[in-house]
């Protein structure tokens, strides 16, 4: 599925923007920064609580189906259907019942193949623009179905951010404590500030340190001061809940599938010292104990993105902003 799709000349979509007005992507100019592990953590959580809810990989490593636990099953299409839905104007088929209330739309090996497949199209203003909003245009017509959507972006890809940014209405920004994410936030403030031309409605919800020591309060409140300061904005941009670091638990979740709460869940079940000592137990599910704490941390960042979520729609709708 190489092939160019120079003969796909859809018009300029209509966007009716109040069906996606529940759909947040994660992202920062930066790998390595959380992006992944947060939307697969995100997406799950709010399911878990009842809430159908729909994770979108745009990412050309896939590393969400890993996470949940579907990688390289009948499930995991790397990316196949988002290929299509994207350069051709097909249908988004989520893959249904990763867990329940949770759909997901893999990525994977033909995602990296849309930016080489739509480079013909961007050539042109008009049919680039309809390049832009194509995820948008697939996504509004199934977003009905959920009350949460989460783009999951990918690092060093232009093309494939801006796709999610003029489908989301929220962007949240993962970033660790130190410079190297900073310079990735800044990227990424450039771009929303250019989609702005194409999805008025994109805000910028807030920022929070992943992998972040639980103690290092002092390193969290300083980047607080400079993410405002490169952001040109209060220091409320920043939030207060934030991932504590744990390379275990990060661990865990790809080798067993799992997100942190489930990982949390797993944890009474550990076998004794002894039993792992004497063998008796040697291929028994082992999870660190520290998820339980990491699935706090996540519980109180999904807490505070839709509490401020809320807060800015009301904001917007005052305003006379909201669609």
């Amino acid at each position: 599925m190489t092939e160019s799709v120079t003969a796909w000349t859809a018009p300029v979509p209509t966007i009716e923007w109040a069906r996606l007005g529940h759909v947040y992507a994660v992202a920062n100019g930066k790998g390595g920064v959380g992006k992944t592990t947060t939307t697969a953590n995100l997406g799950a959580l709010v399911a878990s609580d009842g809430a159908p809810t729909l994770i979108i990989d745009l990412n050309g490593q896939g590393n969400i189906a890993h996470i949940l636990g579907f990688a390289n099953t009948e499930l995991d299409d790397k990316g196949r259907n988002l290929y299509t839905a994207i350069t051709a104007g097909g249908e988004l088929v989520p893959v249904t019942g990763v867990r329940d209330n949770l759909d997901v739309v893999p990525g994977g090996q033909f995602v990296r193949r849309i930016g080489a497949a739509v480079a013909p199209e961007m050539a042109s203003p008009e049919s680039a623009l309809a390049v832009l909003l194509a995820l948008a245009d697939s996504l509004q017509r199934i977003a009905h179905r959920y009350r949460l959507i989460v783009i999951d972006t990918p690092p060093e890809n232009p093309l494939l951010l801006e796709l999610a940014l003029c489908a989301a209405r929220f962007v949240v920004v993962p970033m660790r404590t130190e410079l190297m994410s900073r310079f990735g936030l800044r990227e990424l403030a450039g771009e929303i500030r250019k989609m702005r031309e194409y999805n008025q409605y994109l805000s910028l919800l807030g920022v929070f340190a992943f992998a972040s020591g639980s103690s290092a309060t002092k390193v969290r409140r300083e980047m607080s001061e400079q993410v405002a300061q490169d952001l040109g904005a209060s220091n409320d941009v920043m939030m207060s809940a934030f991932i504590r670091h744990s390379e275990s638990v990060a661990n865990d979740m790809t080798k067993y599938g799992r997100v942190a709460h489930e990982l949390e869940q797993e944890i009474a079940n550990n076998p004794k010292f002894f039993e792992l000592r004497s063998g008796a137990k040697k291929n028994t599910t082992v999870v660190s104990g520290t998820a339980k704490p990491v699935a706090q941390d996540f519980a109180k960042l999904a807490k505070e993105i839709l509490n401020r979520a809320g807060e800015r729609r009301a904001e917007m709708m005052e305003q006379g902003v909201w669609p």
